[in-house]
């Protein structure tokens, strides 16, 4: 017969990175009635369907980083080592600025952290930006480093806190 059973770990976890995807789909509600409503942005149907597409591709690697903060951290210190870390990243990688704004030393780290990965998968959904090599196979990279942290994460913490 070959193989072992899955076992119940895989599904589970899987299931927690799908309901975050779920989770941050619903979030994107609000964002999207009012940018449709109150803003002068524009977007075809096709391109809001690739950016729909997109944002379940980039949100994977910071729910995997959420779930390793979220089982390696008793929950209080989470939600502060969350907050620590999860801005930053987003300044770094230059998700506060337009394409090319950023001050020098955010171009320099950029390429290097997941969010610039993420970040130029979207601006090339939503508009004409030429994605760079770096930074999506540095955002590969982070994905399978955060899943493993992850998985390590809930293995170590399975059945003490979560069910």
């Amino acid at each position: 017969m070959g193989g072992d059973p899955v076992g119940p770990r895989r599904p589970r976890f899987a299931g927690r990175v799908l309901a975050e995807l779920l989770i941050t789909y619903l979030s994107l509600i609000p964002l999207v009635v009012i940018a449709a409503t109150l803003t002068a942005a524009e977007i075809t149907p096709a391109r809001f369907l690739l950016a729909l597409a997109t944002v379940g591709v980039i949100a994977v690697p910071f729910t995997l980083l959420g779930l390793a903060i979220g089982y390696t951290l008793p929950s209080k210190a989470a939600i502060v080592v969350a907050q620590v870390v999860f801005f930053p990243m987003a300044f770094g990688g230059g998700l506060l600025s337009a394409p090319g704004d950023a001050p020098g030393f955010i171009e320099a780290i950029a390429p290097f952290l997941p969010t610039r990965g993420a970040v130029e998968l979207m601006w090339a959904a939503v508009g004409d930006f030429q994605i760079r090599t770096l930074s999506l196979v540095m955002l590969g990279v982070w994905v399978v480093v955060l899943a493993s942290l992850g998985g390590w994460a809930y293995r170590r913490d399975e059945g003490r806190r979560f069910s």
